[in-house]
């Protein structure tokens, strides 16, 4: 790899094109915002004023922290964990090794799930990771109140982390748990969402490199052909849903034929999927 010298000046434009370079020609396709995405967080300005200083010279600390970010993209690790955030759903949420980077798929499960709360609604999110599904809905319905779960300390510090962050925490409340398991019977819910573990363990070989290097396998693989935790939480869920309520899933773009037979067999009435910006099938509506 062409290396930068601490003592030969240079300016913001050839470091980022040198960067998007060495991007590239390690075959990561999103070089070139990779390039301004890191070089903005190496120097602490936006992308517009990145602009502004295309031909300003860098300093020795920028360029040590630049080369810092570029190495560790080099080896594949995601920007988002480089940077220890990401944007879901017009906000920027903090991440950890704990959680999933949240990606613009589950903004599908974020809309449906707008379309089906209703006023003053009551709902709960199954291992939220970051929560970045809970605190989307709770900012942009203010009238609703929550409850997020997750079995990892870590994701829920950060959960609690976003929720500050967006001003929504004194509307959600932040559970240890798996699923349902620390959720009394008798708590009623508008809406149940989750998106849980769905990836079969022979589905390995199929996933981005990214994604399976650097995301927590407690959050992407489950038993049963990638169904185990959909089944765990189909059989608490009708007991938990207010007359009227749903249950949304955020499901792998092969599963609607085997969450369809999960959720009949669980004695839903009715199953209707949604599709996400590449058409596959990415939610499902499950009622009773």
């Amino acid at each position: 790899m062409k290396q930068i010298s601490s003592t030969t000046p240079i300016s913001f434009g050839q470091l980022r094109q040198h960067w998007r370079q060495q991007f590239a020609e390690n075959q990561i396709e999103s070089a070139a915002i990779d390039s301004r995405l890191l070089l903005c967080a190496a120097a602490e300005i936006d992308q517009a004023q990145l602009i502004g200083k295309e031909h300003d010279l860098v300093s020795p600390e920028i360029l040590a922290r630049m080369d810092g970010f570029g190495q560790r993209r080099l080896a594949h690790e995601p920007v988002a964990r480089i940077l220890g955030e990401a944007a879901f759903y017009g906000r920027v949420f903090s991440l950890n090794a704990d959680t999933l980077v949240p990606r613009p798929d589950t903004e599908v499960l974020v809309e449906r799930g707008l379309q089906a709360l209703p006023k003053v609604g009551h709902f709960i999110d199954l291992g939220t990771g970051t929560g970045c599904i809970a605190i989307s809905l709770l900012a942009e319905r203010v009238d609703c109140t929550a409850v997020a779960t997750d079995i990892a300390a870590g994701a829920l510090e950060m959960a609690r982390e976003n929720a500050t962050r967006h001003e929504v925490s004194d509307r959600l409340e932040l559970v240890t748990s798996n699923w349902f398991d620390a959720i009394p019977a008798q708590n009623q819910f508008d809406l149940i969402l989750s998106n849980p573990p769905y990836i079969a363990e022979h589905e390995k070989a199929l996933m981005n490199k990214e994604a399976l290097d650097y995301d927590p396998a407690l959050a992407l693989f489950a038993e049963d052909e990638g169904m185990a935790a959909y089944h765990q939480i189909l059989a608490g869920a009708k007991m938990r849903l207010r007359q009227g309520g749903k249950l949304l899933f955020e499901i792998g773009f092969r599963q609607a034929e085997l969450m369809e037979k999960a959720a009949i067999a669980a004695g839903a009435q009715q199953v209707t999927f949604f599709k996400d910006l590449s058409g596959h099938n990415r939610v499902a509506e499950i009622s009773w």
